[in-house]
């Protein structure tokens, strides 16, 4: 699974995992409702490094769990496949 930033029309985000940025989307609008920005199988979707809030969707592994949603900047670090911050957004 990867995990993607997914902008929606009425202009919310949120993050969901799936196996590519058309999975994440299908799962994200069964479970909101609302529709994904973008075009059918080219979603307004950007992968993130970590989970961030508000997360739709996200596999519950059976042996280590969900991973906590510590990105704090996922409008800033959507499309980066590490985090691009130099010390921590908590600092």
């Amino acid at each position: 699974m990867q995990g993607f930033w997914l902008k929606f029309t009425d202009g919310s985000a949120g993050y969901c995992e799936g196996s590519n940025a058309y999975d994440a989307k299908v799962i994200a609008e069964k479970l909101t409702g609302k529709t994904v920005s973008g075009e059918t199988y080219k979603p307004d979707a950007k992968t993130l490094p970590y989970p961030a809030s508000p997360v739709i969707w996200q596999l519950d592994h059976p042996v280590t769990g969900k991973c906590p949603a510590f990105c704090f900047k996922p409008n800033q670090c959507a499309g980066h496949g590490s985090c691009p911050q130099d010390y921590s957004c908590t600092e």
